[in-house]
């Protein structure tokens, strides 16, 4: 019943009114309401011609036949009664993206009702028949028999017997049937038929046209067809009999109109049949007569119909294919579990649903392998290459046979009726997983051929040459049919583009069986048409090519990658470079190519991914579009404000009717008809130059939306506008809506889909090539890189040669590598490469050799080659360059062609004459030109003696004469310029020439022609390239998926928008120009903060506050308030992002408070003005710490003078409009949404700005603090931040706020100091939780004022602002104490009272009020520094003395503060807690650092920096006193702190050699400190260790190290308190000392004796030259004789002259690693002499040849005291002469001399140090016998020293010459002295019974009897006379010596009576006193009683017995001391 229903829906169709079912019905989309819906959208209801005749048939006028059952009605009952038509047939716009809202979606039914076999048709005809009964098949052959009666009785039918018999024979078959139709047989029915169309009648013949057509509607004419190959004379299929028969009907433009309607409609019929579908032949035939009737026809209604019916034809065969490819998908995916779910796939995968912007994948294209391209690599196409390139072989693909679909393997292979007898080629599509091709995929193949067919009909179509003639009248055949074919092809494929993209539709070629995708088989067809239309001078087919362009830009752009660059740079960027290119060429380039590509998104970005960042591309399209369009925006185009609204207006109603346009919907416009008077192009009221403008600028405003929307698919919440949404993506909708107002999702973001729903691009690419930003930016680098270098080579080309190499674009040096480089790329400058390879180096010879070999002259003619060699570079002026080349060239021709020439020879100097000739005929300087006779003549026998023949010379003349060899870049450059080649006739004749002509027209028509002829000229060389190449290079297509791209997109571009944007704004005055300008900037500025790119930002965000004007008040406009709105509106949205550019904006927003403040009545003068200071601080713009002093120019312009005040009301009432103050005020309230960067950039620019404010105000007492104000709101505004990111924020307004408070503007001052003083009272009602400082930091600008201003009265109110605070958020100050205390501490150094008294007495409260408060919060350290500062106040005596009474008050306060930890364990009330309930501030330190040392370290520091001597007493007497009261809790590593930083640098003065000396010289201060300060320090220092000997006695090394620091000072006094202060050391603790102590106090004498010791005696007179700038070398020029400082202990003015051997501590600034002079091993000492051999060589110092053994007998080898023996005595040099003459003493030199004595004058001292020590029987009895023996060896040292030095003689008269005393140097003293207190202690050891000294006493023996026995030698070998003082001095210790002999016991006195006795012979010798005698006396006495047996008692008898008693005993018995004292102290 179904068919049924659809049979009477399509009879009513087709019998109703006529004019819907004929004009409309012929136009309507098959399967919809013919009276509703046409394919022009509704344009051809108005254009419905009159009815042509009042007797048609309402059948005659039906155009879509019913579709039903074969059975025809009988009854004769019209059909008109039937129920409404039922859509039957698919739409063919049903898959078409949902653009078109008039377009009904397909059925889900539909594919299933597809029947394209006359079996089935036969099936349902039979069960409808069954079913239907008799009624409904008699009434079917109504029309038939009233067709064939009508016939029958006409007077045709009269006249012509067979037509008569045939319809009878109808007529009685149909009676004879009895209504049955499939009784009948069809070839019964055509026959009349047939006949009948031969009528001359025009009745009869639409009548049988009418009835042919229904019946094929009804599928009448589908009966099986018996296939026989055997029969020749087998007929064609009936439909197709029936076509012809149709068809046959149309005679030209002769053909009455009635026959004409009728054809059309019985084709359509034929056509749309679904029951029967035509293919092939059948299909071409009925698309080709309606074609033709289009063009051929008179009559105006039926050219509208074949418009319509011809646009429905194509349609429906590429709907069938849509339908097709769906039932293939779905067969594809195996989805065959449901009819459901069947329906729901093809009916989704018929829609073309645009891929989202950023997904998951990015797939890559790849471009199926063309012939062309397997034949090389890719090489550059041109516009040519569509002409000769064949991407697809269809040779075999024709339209010779119709196709009728039947039963699938009878006539799927149908036998072509063709003389060759070809079957119809397999077109195919193959599925997956399938080898070979299923029935179903068999009739796709049919389908697909079609579509192919049919596409390719109109491609050829409109590639027909069109005559000159009928190029200007638009209603000529040959530019109808061009017209026609363009359109329809735009309307397949804007809306039938699913079917090029799907991947399903593939058709193979007839050379192979591999499926090529359909628009790879089409696209060479495609592109060559659009390739002869695209720069068509007729309006009409510019635009439509230009439509194709961009459909196929928009949908084919993965397919057809290299063919799209082709039309951007050869045509369309080429146009808009050509001044003589029509402008509404250039207007609709943009605004319809390119302002659509900006609008989608997608395109953009991939035209950059494929074009820019592809080395291989021709040229950076897309940065090329936007220059190009830029260019147009910004050029200047004068208009009036009428013209401006004229073209507003026209805007207006273009938008209007822009739904209608056929652009818009895709289909045919009604002015192809001739009778349809051509719609005129508007005459503008606007000058078309400012048209083209606006839509530049439209379309670079619409290019910057399309980046935004795609950059902001990765931007996170951060970057959005803050507050409301942004305006940017509001205008971005309307501005797209107006740009696609069908509203299609895919103008977004177009993608390919294919049927399925599937991508093709993934589909058609077995390869995925990444998407990845960073990988792409590098190749866009690389591609830069070498556009860089190549451009340098055009500039300098070696220098670019050597760029090339190193950046590796050329391989390497090797001349083939170059000159394949020079070869292969285009963008070398011609000129430059000519001269290059003309040089004469050798490198460029063997390039220039290289560049020839690479190119191929072989089979070429010799002015081809000529010429294609001389367009490879432009030859050089040079005459000995041209010859280099044309040797080459002629070297190269020869070899390709060796028969063309008798030699090399021969070419060469043809090509000579041939260039001589080019520059002859054309050049305009030459006057008399060359004869075709001069040209032979000049080639006579030049071919090696014979001539060439004169027809070749004759052929090469005429060529030159007529086509001059030009480069082709200069040709197109003349072109481009529009210069015409130069006429040779000159005069009158030349006049005449031009008389009449267009020479702009034609000089364009010369540019197209020069154009085609370069590209082709290309094309040929790709094509040479591609056969040379092994393999071709597909070209792979990168779809966008990232939005990182859009950064590098902009940043290559942004100053093309920029120049275009501010450029027009900047001339307009028109506000929609300025407000479009405005929002591209802004778009521009959210760009470059959404990528982070500085340069672009700063540059637009300046350009919109120069826009503003407000530098010029009196010149703003309205203009500047939008600019300024703009600006505004980019602070609110963009505000995380501006970063540096805040300080623009902020410097408008201060300047428009100006503004507001004068227009509202304010004086100009009394608001100053920022853009007047031309200088701000440098600092202060780089880190916001502003130098007053060093200045820098702004930027800012400088304003123009204009009348003060002066400005236009209607600007300053927008500016002070609440809107703009609102505006304002959001920008300040909205930094609390601000990032945490944002707002310290926010932050500095306001800072920045603030301070141009008040350095504007200069000394004014009305400054301008609006951004300070400002300031202070919105800190609080982000008050509540979390405190990171305040701390950044205060770092810079803190520093502000210091930099004002620093002013030397009072009023700006007080302002700063109340505002922080608020802001601070703000952030201390926040609570502050412990271990934070934020309060400590935001206080600190207080103490940085105070320190830094110079008024008082600024210095009083910051103390009043804190004291304010104390008083009104005391309770609440925590970590702000420390800073408090910090501000009073630098008030303590106020040279003012007031000020100093106002502090104290405010610290003074704190320190009464809340001194548990300042403890619990850290600040205890805070408030003793800040006492400590007010103790040192000087200038205020009475406020010191108190502060230091205070600072030892603190300590008893401390300990009864319960806050305090330490006062738990004090002993004593405590006070009552002062911080209650408030926490306690963390801390890492001990309770000893926290508490203790603040205390000790204020009185250390006001006892060192003090310079109040009665403070600085008190200050040293407290710290001793609080150590000795409380240190006795003090841990150790306390006690270490208290050394290091505290005790010990108390003496760190002494160090400082250098400035003791001056300020003992200079100065009584240091007498005065040595004796109030340093002594007292030092004997408190020896209380303190001996108070707390068992804590400190680990310390005892470094409290001799002190000692030992005073003792080797060279001031006296200081000594003598060092060497005190160490006995008194020793005497106080004698008791307390352990061995290890002593070994530690003889090392220390040890170290002193070395370093006392002044071996530079020896050096010091060694050379009669002294370096004054060597003091290190002991002021000897020769290095090489002078000791290092590092070992001999040579001092210099700043270096101490002692060198120390553990010296941990680097006492006198000598390092710890210097070797001692004397070190200590196994508790012995070791001589320096053997210290000095281990040495390196490279030390200069002594050796031990300076030394020879002294004469004292050898020790024993067994001894321990064998180092006590080994002291050398010196020699002297055998070159030195004693006459030297005396050397100038300078003053470095006494300084030198001075040190050397000093040394001598301290070892006096350590010997007398040691001789007081021992006079103590205490020590001598606690220290241990070998620490004992081995201090003596000091002194044994130090005799043996001094005795080698006096022995010395010459040496001593050198020093004397020298100027080192006043008289000859000795050491005498020092000689004795040691010697007298060696033997003694040593006596008195070895005469000491006890046990300890008893075991020593054999090494004691060994060290004393040697040095005695060299004492007596040394006294006996004095001279009397000479020596007589050194006798004196002796005489005392060779008595000691003797005495203490005498004092032996009687065995030990035996032992050495033989060495003893000759040594007292020898004094009796000499003159003795009576001392002398009688020790003399003495020891004869001892021998006589122990070796001759003397009875002591006897002497007594003698009355010598008591003398000797008394005399003897006295040394023995107490009388060493006062003989030490009285000859060895005495100097």
């Amino acid at each position: 019943m179904a068919d049924s229903e659809e049979h009477v829906g399509r009879s009513e169709a087709a019998d109703g009114n006529p004019e819907e079912s004929g004009v409309n019905g012929l136009e309507e989309i098959p399967g919809m309401d013919s009276s509703k819906e046409h394919v022009n959208g509704g344009d051809t209801t108005d254009q419905t011609p009159p009815r042509e005749s009042t007797d048609e048939t309402a059948e005659s006028k039906g155009v879509a036949p019913p579709t039903g059952p074969s059975s025809l009605p009988a009854d004769g009952n019209d059909p008109n009664d039937a129920e409404q038509p039922t859509a039957r047939n698919p739409s063919p716009q049903s898959t078409a993206p949902p653009t078109a809202p008039d377009t009904p979606s397909t059925p889900a039914a539909y594919t299933p009702r597809i029947r394209t076999d006359s079996q089935s048709t036969t099936a349902t005809n039979t069960t409808s028949a069954t079913r239907g009964g008799s009624k409904s098949t008699r009434s079917s052959l109504v029309f038939v028999v009233s067709a064939l009666e009508s016939i029958a009785a006409s007077k045709d039918a009269r006249k012509r017997k067979p037509l008569l018999d045939s319809t009878q024979r109808a007529l009685s078959a149909i009676r004879n049937a009895q209504g049955d139709a499939s009784q009948l047989n069809p070839e019964t029915l055509f026959e009349p038929l047939n006949l009948a169309t031969e009528a001359s009648t025009v009745s009869v013949v639409t009548t049988a046209l009418d009835c042919i057509g229904k019946l094929i509607s009804y599928s009448y004419f589908s009966v099986p067809q018996r296939n026989n190959p055997d029969d020749p004379h087998q007929k064609a299929p009936l439909i197709e009999r029936a076509i012809d028969t149709i068809c046959d009907c149309f005679q030209g433009e002769a053909t009455p109109a009635e026959v004409q309607m009728q054809i059309i409609k019985s084709l359509l019929a034929a056509i749309l049949n679904d029951k029967i579908v035509v293919h092939g032949a059948g299909l071409l035939k009925s698309v080709r007569q309606t074609y033709n009737i289009f063009l051929l026809s008179k009559n105006g209604a039926n050219q509208q119909i074949a418009q319509g019916t011809l646009t429905q034809m194509v349609g429906t065969v590429f709907e069938r294919v849509k339908a097709r490819l769906a039932g293939k998908a779905i067969r594809a995916t195996g989805s065959k579990t449901s009819l459901g779910q069947s329906n729901a796939t093809s009916s989704g995968s018929a829609v073309d649903t645009p891929t989202g912007a950023n997904g998951s994948e990015t797939p890559m294209v790849e471009e199926p392998e063309t012939p062309a391209e397997a034949e090389g690599e890719t090489t550059t196409l041109t516009l040519q290459d569509f002409e000769k390139t064949k991407t697809f072989d269809d040779t075999r693909i024709n339209d010779t046979t119709t196709v009728v679909t039947r039963a699938k393997r009878s006539h799927a292979k149908q036998p072509s009726r063709t003389a060759s007898g070809m079957e119809i080629p397999s077109i195919t599509v193959q599925g997956e997983n399938s080898d070979t091709y299923t029935e179903d995929e068999d009739e796709d193949e049919i389908y697909i051929r079609d579509a192919f067919l049919v596409f390719r009909a109109m491609c050829k179509l409109s590639t027909k040459q069109v005559r000159r003639e009928e190029e200007v009248d638009i209603r000529s055949q040959g530019m109808r049919s061009k017209l026609l074919s363009l359109h329809i092809i735009h309307t397949v494929l804007f809306h039938h583009h699913q079917v090029f993209t799907n991947p399903n539709a593939t058709i193979r070629s007839s050379s192979g069986q591999e499926p090529t995708g359909f628009t790879q088989a089409i696209k060479q067809y495609l592109c060559l048409s659009l390739s002869k239309n695209a720069s068509s001078a007729v309006r009409q087919v510019f635009e439509v090519s230009a439509e194709l362009f961009w459909l196929m830009t928009k949908y084919l752009r993965s397919q057809l990658k290299p063919e799209l660059q082709v039309f951007l740079k050869e045509v369309y960027l080429t146009i808009l470079e050509k001044r003589l290119a029509p402008p509404w060429q250039k207007s609709y380039i943009v605004q319809n190519i390119f302002g659509r590509i900006a609008g989608d998104p997608k395109a953009l970005v991939e035209i950059y991914l494929n074009y820019d960042c592809d080395r291989q591309a021709l040229d950076n399209m897309y940065q090329r579009i936007i220059e190009h369009v830029s260019r147009i925006a910004g050029q200047p185009a004068p208009v009036t404000a009428s013209q401006q609204q004229a073209y507003s207006e026209h805007n207006a109603r273009k938008a209007a009717s822009a739904s209608s346009d056929w652009q818009q919907r895709g289909n045919l416009p009604s002015n192809l008809v001739p009778s349809n008077t051509p719609t005129p192009f508007d005459v503008e009221d606007f000058p078309q130059d400012y048209a083209m403008k606006m839509q530049a600028l439209d379309a670079l405003v619409v290019v910057l939306i399309s980046l935004v929307n795609w950059g902001q698919q990765g931007t996170v919440d951060a970057a959005r506008p803050l507050g409301t949404d942004s305006d940017a993506r509001r205008s971005a909708d309307d501005i797209r809506e107006s740009i696609d107002t069908r509203g299609d999702a895919s103008s977004i973001s177009p993608t390919v889909n294919s049927l399925d729903g599937t991508t093709a691009q993934t589909s058609l690419s077995n390869e995925a090539l990444e998407d990845d930003p960073a990988e792409l930016e590098k190749v866009k680098e690389l591609k830069t890189a070498l556009n860089k270098a190549v451009q340098q080579f055009n500039f300098k080309p070696k220098k670019g040669i050597q760029t090339l190499l190193q950046d590796g674009f050329i391989a390497s040096r090797d001349p083939k590598d170059v000159a394949a480089f020079f070869l292969s790329n285009d963008q070398i400058s011609k000129k430059a490469l000519g001269e290059y390879l003309g040089e004469g180096d050798d490198e460029n010879k063997l390039i220039m050799a290289a560049f020839v070999d690479g190119m191929d002259f072989s089979k070429t003619r010799f002015v081809d080659a000529l010429r294609r060699f001389l367009q490879s570079f432009r030859l050089p002026g040079e005459a000995q360059k041209i010859d280099r080349l044309m040797l080459k060239f002629a070297e190269k021709y020869t070899a390709g062609n060796p028969n063309a020439f008798a030699n090399a020879d021969t070419a060469y100097i043809l090509s000579y004459s041939v260039i001589m000739l080019n520059t002859d005929q054309h050049s305009a300087q030459v006057k008399q030109r060359m004869t075709i006779e001069d040209f032979i003549k000049n080639n006579r026998g030049i071919n090696d003696g014979s001539s060439l023949p004169d027809e070749y010379l004759q052929g090469v003349y005429d060529e030159i004469q007529r086509n001059e060899i030009v480069l082709d870049t200069e040709r197109a450059q003349a072109a481009e310029l529009g210069q015409l080649p130069q006429a040779n006739a000159g005069g009158i004749q030349g006049a005449l020439a031009t008389f009449g002509r267009d020479l702009s027209r034609e000089a364009y028509a010369a540019a197209s022609e020069e154009m085609r002829n370069r590209t082709e000229q290309l094309f040929k060389t790709m094509l040479k390239a591609q056969k040379k190449s092994s393999g071709g290079q597909r070209s792979n297509f990168l779809t966008a998926s990232s939005f990182k791209h859009v950064g590098p997109m902009f940043d290559a571009t942004w100053m093309s928008f920029l120049t275009a944007l501010s450029g027009t704004a900047q001339e307009t005055q028109h506000l929609e120009t300025i407000r479009l300008c405005m929002e591209g900037q802004k778009l521009a500025v959210r760009l470059a903060c959404l990528f982070d790119l500085a340069d672009p930002r700063q540059a637009f965000v300046a350009s919109l506050a120069r826009s503003t004007n407000l530098y010029n008040l009196s010149e703003m406009k309205a203009k500047n308030v939008e600019a300024l709105r703009a600006m505004l509106e980019v602070a609110n949205s963009e505000g995380n992002l501006l970063k540096e550019s805040w300080r623009e904006i902020l410097t408008c927003i201060s300047q428009l408070d100006r503004f507001q403040l004068i227009s509202s009545g304010v004086e100009v003068g009394a608001v100053p003005d920022v853009a007047r200071v031309h200088s701000i601080s440098a600092s202060h713009q780089l880190n916001g710490n502003p130098s007053r002093k060093s200045m820098q120019v702004q930027r800012r312009p400088t304003p123009r003078p204009g009348p003060a005040g002066s400005y236009h009301a209607d600007t300053a009432e927008d500016a002070r409009s609440a809107e703009m103050i609102r505006s304002v005020d959001r920008i300040f309230t909205n930094t609390a949404n601000l990032s945490g960067d944002a707002i310290v950039h926010f932050v500095r620019a306001l800072t920045q700005v603030s301070w141009q404010e008040i350095q504007s105000s200069g000394q004014s007492e009305s400054p301008r603090t609006y951004s300070l104000q400002k300031l202070v709101e919105i800190s609080g505004y982000n008050m509540l931040r979390v405190r990171f990111e305040w701390t950044n924020i205060w770092q810079v307004l803190g520093q502000h706020f210091i930099d004002v408070g620093c002013h030397n503007n009072t009023h700006v001052v007080y302002f700063a100091l109340n505002s922080l003083r608020q802001l601070s009272m703000r952030f201390m009602e926040i609570e502050e939780l412990p271990g934070f400082r934020f309060q400590k930091d935001f206080l600190k600008p207080f103490e940085l004022i105070l320190r830094n201003a110079s008024q008082v009265q600024v210095k009083d109110m910051v103390l009043r602002c804190l004291i304010q605070m104390i008083q009104a958020r005391g309770d609440m100050i925590r970590s702000g104490w420390r800073t408090m205390f910090g501000v009073f501490t630098v008030a303590a150094r106020e040279p003012y009272e007031s000020i100093v008294n106002l502090a104290f007495d405010n610290v003074t409260q704190v320190y009464n009020a809340r001194f548990g408060v300042v403890i619990s919060q850290g600040a205890f350290a805070d408030l003793i520094v800040c006492l400590t500062e007010f103790s040192k106040n000087m200038k205020f005596q009475k406020k010191s003395l108190q502060a230091i009474e205070t600072l030892k008050g603190t300590v008893p306060k401390m300990l009864r503060t319960p806050e305090c930890p330490l006062s738990v364990k004090a002993v004593g009330s405590k006070d009552a807690p002062t911080a209650e309930g408030v926490p306690r501030q963390p801390t890492r330190q001990t309770q000893e650092e926290q508490y203790w040392f603040p205390v000790l370290f204020a009185f250390h520091d006001v006892l060192m920096t003090g310079e109040d001597l009665e403070v600085r007493s008190r200050a040293l007497n407290y710290l001793f006193d609080t150590l000795t009261k409380y240190g006795g809790e003090f841990p150790r590593d306390f006690w270490d702190t208290l050394w290091r930083q505290l005790l010990y640098p108390i003496f760190m003065v002494l160090k400082d050699r250098k400035a003791i000396n001056q300020e003992a010289a200079n100065h009584e201060e240091l007498s005065v400190w040595l004796s109030t300060t340093l002594i007292q320090a030092l004997r408190n220092m020896i209380t303190l260790f001996t108070h707390f000997f068992e804590s400190l006695e680990y310390m005892l090394d470094r409290f001799l190290d002190l000692l030992a620091l005073c003792i080797c000072q060279e001031n006296d006094t200081l000594a003598r308190i060092g060497s005190n202060c160490l006995q008194q050391l020793i005497l106080q603790n004698v008791r307390k000392f352990t061995p290890q102590h002593w070994e530690k106090i003889v090392g220390a004498f040890v170290d002193l004796f070395g370093r006392t010791e002044a071996r530079e005696l020896f050096s010091a007179a060694t050379s009669s030259s002294y370096g004054k700038e060597s003091s290190y070398v002991n002021g000897f020029g020769d290095s090489s004789h002078a000791p290092s400082i590092a070992h001999s202990g040579t001092a210099t003015e700043d270096a101490p002259a002692i060198t120390s051997g553990t010296n941990a501590l680097k006492v006198n600034g000598i390092s710890a690693d210097t070797p001692s002079d004397v070190t200590t091993t196994n508790g012995h000492a070791q001589p320096a002499a053997d210290q000095f051999q281990r040495r390196p060589s490279n030390a200069l110092s002594l050796s031990s040849t300076d030394y020879d053994h002294s004469p004292a007998p050898p020790a024993k080898p067994s001894s321990s005291a064998d180092n006590l023996e080994s002291f050398a005595s010196p020699t002297l040099s055998a070159t030195q002469n004693p006459q030297q003459t005396p050397v100038i003493v300078t003053a470095a030199r006494r300084r030198y001399f001075n040190q050397i004595i000093t040394k001598c004058v301290l070892q006096l001292l350590m010997i007398e140090t040691v001789s007081e020590l021992f006079s103590n029987n205490l020590v001598y009895a606690s220290i241990p016998s070998p620490l004992l023996l081995q201090l003596m060896a000091l002194l044994k040292r130090s005799y043996h020293f001094a005795k080698r030095f006096n022995a010395d003689r010459e040496l001593r008269a050198r020093l004397f010459r020298e100027g080192f005393m006043r008289q000859p140097p000795n050491l005498l003293k020092q000689e004795s002295g040691s010697a007298s207190v060696y033997v003694l202690i040593l006596l008195r050891m070895y005469a000491d019974t006890s046990a300890e000294r008893a075991a020593s006493r054999l090494d004691t023996e060994e060290a004393l009897i040697p040095l005695c026995s060299d004492i007596l030698a040394s006294y006996i070998a004095l001279d009397d006379e000479t020596q007589q003082r050194n006798i004196v001095t002796w005489r005392p210790v060779v008595v000691d010596v003797l005495e203490g002999y005498v004092g032996f016991a009687d065995e030990e006195f035996g032992k050495h009576v033989p060495v003893f006795a000759p040594l007292c012979v020898g004094l009796m010798g000499r003159e003795m006193g009576g001392e002398l005698q009688r020790g003399v006396m003495g020891v004869w006495k001892r021998v006589c009683e122990t070796r001759l047996g003397v009875d002591p008692e006897q002497w007594d008898g003698m009355g010598l017995g008591k003398d000797l008693k008394d005399g003897l005993a006295s040394p023995r018995q107490g009388s060493f001391a006062t003989r030490r004292g009285s000859r060895v102290g005495s100097r």
